[in-house]
């Protein structure tokens, strides 16, 4: 249907899309379904005085646009010379776009959500960001209009209603979440379209699922990879030996040692230091005798070298990025470098092939992709470099906030090819990049306001699909304390992934770095995480097949419960576990609010009563997790390290509630499989129903298809 100079389609039941040109979205792709949708179930359209388009669901008006002009914004009637003297920065409030989308915010109490990566609050209104992937390094606050990833998704909240919505460029834009006008949201683009997703339901999770659909589904990653990280820029090769020693003698979890830049002969990608890391290969072998898996950093950027193979073998098929149709050299780690063109097919091929050779030669079991915005030393990469593609050319202004995809689309691959899940981490996305690698958010910073950030951000990842999502554990950046590494460590035991990892020069955060105390508490809580695995990978399953996150706000099992949210510190950790960690400095209690119905202490197996605060004691080697009442949980004992072949037993967690004479249960389908293989994409595994009754576990086999035998004990 038309209105006006805008078109409506109806995608499904609960997407449109609202356009009056539609945007290029050939590069990254979208799940759009054939469009039959009866009339009957199509939202009832309408428009405005001026034209614009409102929506009503169950006769309210849950969406309207709102005409604004070209111009961003009046420009200020200030001298501002004397506050640059002092280094202050102006905003650049005078722009004016092509493309302005006008959203309007329905009451003062409306609430945005979404974004990605950025280092905010979950509620978002009020602030302006900029879909432009950067590598920026200093301290991240929500005032950071631009951080690593471009995720053009929001949901809004009024009252009860829900909607979100997605830009569908990769170009440049901006999102005023109503910092210039606080009732207009506004979507700008100097080179996109007017055309956007909308997406409609009754609660949030109908909301993420719609977009779900669009974009995903997302990556499935090993069971091993949920286990624990350690990382530093950069080990060497002693004193890896001794970390992954230390760990095995004294019982402390590990799956996988992250080997930052300075493994590379001259930061040259897919070589090796041997002065170094001597026998690199015998290494990665050692440790995956002892369980631990080896993942190495892998940059885009190719050093300008001749006799360097990478570079002689790539430029022989003209893979790199061109200026004016001449190589564009900029400058990264290995100094003057070139930039792999992955958007042509043979370009991808090459390095698809290049990775497995790198991976099998050593027994590498992973590669985390780096810089891969892309990041440059010598000023960013001019908007008309060149990428030619396999069927038109790409200049770098819609190419940037892809890169980061199709390099990890590329790793991706070198593992699929040879039925492996891949094994992939990134830390530029955009929008679609969950479908082919895991992601963290960069370079943060031992602050407890990053500590603090933390958990929204990792939310915001999981609310926009990126379920597999964590942050560098005590701080990537400055030197972490005795007190924040461990409140770190417990805050974020439940991330999706779970990696500690340092920067160069600064003070040493292994779990043994700041004497016995420390290392009991890390020990204690690594061990924790271990526990949970079986919980943890289920929860996995069911955000790549139903698009549930993993890591949760409140208001995604609690929509209905206005105290939820804006709540930053809380999490849920699926649909039955709230984790209430302390994020303050010095604090040994904090107020923890409970959403209705009862919930168990998980460690003293005290009893609430939902819908109130409660103020908890929580010393220094302790955190908050409340289990909804009658709940059962899947856990496993006396791993340090994850082999699915090895895990024969299941200990089956009850959530008893000591005033329920009923012994309610509240069943859980676990997910099990191989671990490691893409068998599951054929169907094969297990799900299988665990109750508890009469004193014991009870088990029904709802699938069957792997057929892994497995003990369950009721603890």
């Amino acid at each position: 249907m038309k209105i006006k100079e805008r078109y409506v389609e109806f995608v499904n039941e609960n997407i449109l899309r609202i356009y009056e040109k539609k945007n290029d979205t050939s590069l990254f792709g979208l799940n759009e379904p054939e469009r039959n949708v009866p009339v009957e179930k199509r939202p009832a359209v309408g428009s405005n005085a001026d034209g614009s388009i409102c929506i009503r669901r169950n006769g309210v008006t849950v969406f309207s646009e709102k005409a604004v002009d070209k111009d961003h914004a009046p420009e200020e009637k200030v001298n501002f010379d004397i506050a640059f003297k002092e280094g202050h920065k102006k905003s650049d409030n005078g722009l004016s776009y092509k493309t302005r989308i006008g959203i309007a915010l329905l009451g003062e109490d409306d609430k945005i959500y979404g974004l990605g990566d950025k280092a905010a609050f979950l509620n978002r209104r009020g602030y302006e960001y900029v879909s432009k992937n950067s590598d920026d390094p200093t301290q991240h606050n929500e005032t950071y209009r631009s951080l690593y990833k471009s995720v053009n998704f929001i949901m809004v909240n009024h009252d009860r209603e829900w909607f979100g919505l997605f830009y569908p460029s990769s170009y440049e834009c901006t999102f005023d979440l109503g910092k210039h006008d606080p009732d207009i949201l506004c979507i700008n683009s100097d080179k996109g379209e007017y055309d956007y997703y909308l997406f409609l339901g009754d609660s949030p999770l109908d909301i993420v699922r719609a977009y779900y659909s669009l974009v995903g589904p997302g990556i499935f990653t090993t069971m091993k990879f949920m286990g624990y990280h350690q990382s530093r820029w950069s080990y060497t090769d002693a004193e890896a030996h001794e970390l992954v020693r230390r760990h095995a003698e004294e019982d402390l979890p590990l799956d996988f040692i992250h080997f930052d830049i300075d493994y590379m002969d001259g930061y040259r990608v897919y070589t090796v230091n041997e002065n170094y890391v001597p026998e690199f290969k015998k290494t990665c072998e050692e440790f995956k005798k002892q369980g631990v898996g080896v993942i190495t950093i892998i940059d885009p950027a190719v050093k300008k070298d001749k006799g360097y193979r990478v570079y002689e073998e790539v430029k022989k098929i003209r893979g790199f990025a061109t200026l004016k149709g001449k190589e564009y050299v900029n400058e990264v780690w290995p100094g003057d470098a070139v930039y792999p063109n992955y958007f042509r097919k043979d370009v991808r091929e090459y390095f698809k092939n290049i990775t497995k050779e790198f991976m099998d030669k050593y027994g590498i079991t992973g590669i985390w992709g780096d810089m891969n915005e892309p990041a440059s030393f010598k000023g960013p990469l001019p908007e008309d470099v060149e990428f030619p593609g396999d069927d038109r050319m790409i200049l770098h202004d819609e190419a940037h906030n892809l890169y980061g995809e199709y390099m990890s689309r590329t790793l991706s691959e070198s593992f699929r090819e040879e039925n492996k899940r891949p094994t992939v981490i990134t830390r530029a996305a955009f929008a679609t990049t969950a479908r082919y690698t895991a992601s963290w958010n960069g370079d943060n910073q031992s602050l407890w306001d990053h500590l603090r950030t933390s958990l929204p951000q990792v939310m915001t990842m999981n609310l926009c699909g990126f379920f597999m999502n964590g942050v560098d554990v005590g701080g990537f950046g400055n030197d972490t304390t005795k007190e924040l590494l461990i409140r770190w460590v417990e805050a974020d035991i439940f991330m999706p992934y779970l990696r500690n990892h340092s920067a160069l020069g600064t003070k040493r955060q292994e779990p043994w770095s700041f004497g016995s105390e420390t290392y009991e508490i890390y020990k204690k809580f690594l061990k924790l995480r271990y526990e949970f695995i079986p919980f943890l990978y289920t929860l996995q399953w069911q955000a790549y097949k139903y698009a549930t996150p993993m890591f949760a706000p409140l208001f995604m099992y609690y929509p209905e419960d206005e105290r939820v949210k804006e709540i930053n510190d809380e999490v849920m950790v699926g649909d039955r576990i709230l984790h209430a960690p302390v994020v303050d400095q010095g604090e040994k209690r904090r107020v923890v609010y409970l959403p209705e119905g009862r919930w168990i202490d998980y460690f003293t197996g005290k009893a609430y009563d939902g819908g109130r605060d409660y103020i908890v004691d929580m010393p220094i080697d302790s955190t908050g997790i409340f289990v909804k009442a009658g709940a059962v949980i899947p856990l496993m004992k006396g791993k340090t390290y994850v082999d699915p072949k090895e895990i024969n037993e299941i200990f089956v967690y009850h959530a008893k509630d000591p005033e329920d004479r009923e012994d309610i249960c509240l069943p859980f389908d676990l997910h099990w499989d191989d671990g490691e293989s893409l068998d599951y994409e054929k169907g094969v595994y297990d799900t299988i129903r665990i109750k508890v009754g009469n004193g014991k576990a009870e088990i029904e086999r709802l699938k069957n298809d792997f057929g892994k035998e497995l003990r369950f004990t009721l603890l």
